[in-house]
């Protein structure tokens, strides 16, 4: 299969995904859904570097590189601040694994306010950690911070995210 058969494939069964992964980065869903097709012209123009390493691998690529757009976006918006729509029930399974406080007690909806309720940077290395993989190292070379700076705001934003969800337990 040619590169443009398989991009067009990937749209049809992982387009709805691939825009999620784009939400996770910018709020508004026009600027998502223009991430998304910047993100799959990169694709096209790339795709002599893609190694097919069997099932996902596909997917897993095409994510990095809508991550890497939207990334590429902010940098270029200096709009650090507009990262953070996370799916709820992504971040629940994402949180449970990261954080072992109490939130099979709390409602989806509370748990998503507080994970908007992260400062900006925070929220963006979170999502980069938790839902797409990155290492300190890939995270700090995408922002262009230190891989300490990255693993400092992590450590904070699950410290605030543990903070939040006590002050919600004992209401």
């Amino acid at each position: 299969m040619d590169g443009i058969e398989a991009l067009e494939q990937a749209y049809k069964n992982d387009g709805a995904y691939l825009l999620s992964v784009c939400r996770r980065y910018v709020r508004d869903l026009a600027t998502a859904q223009d991430m998304l097709q910047d993100g799959f012209v990169s694709a096209f123009l790339n795709w002599g570097k893609f190694r097919d390493r069997g099932p996902g691998s596909l997917r897993a690529w095409l994510s990095r590189i809508m991550a890497n757009t939207c990334l590429m976006h902010l940098r270029k918006k200096d709009a650090m601040s507009e990262a953070g729509d996370l799916d709820s029930v992504s971040f629940r399974t994402a949180a449970e694994e990261s954080l072992s406080a109490g939130l099979d007690t709390i409602r989806d909806e509370d748990l998503y306010r507080m994970v908007l309720q992260l400062p900006d940077q925070e929220r963006t290395v979170l999502n980069m950690f938790v839902f797409e993989g990155f290492s300190h190292r890939e995270i700090a070379s995408a922002l262009g911070i230190k891989e300490s700076a990255s693993a400092m705001r992590l450590y904070r934003a699950k410290a605030r995210l543990a903070q939040m969800i006590k002050d919600y337990e004992r209401e």
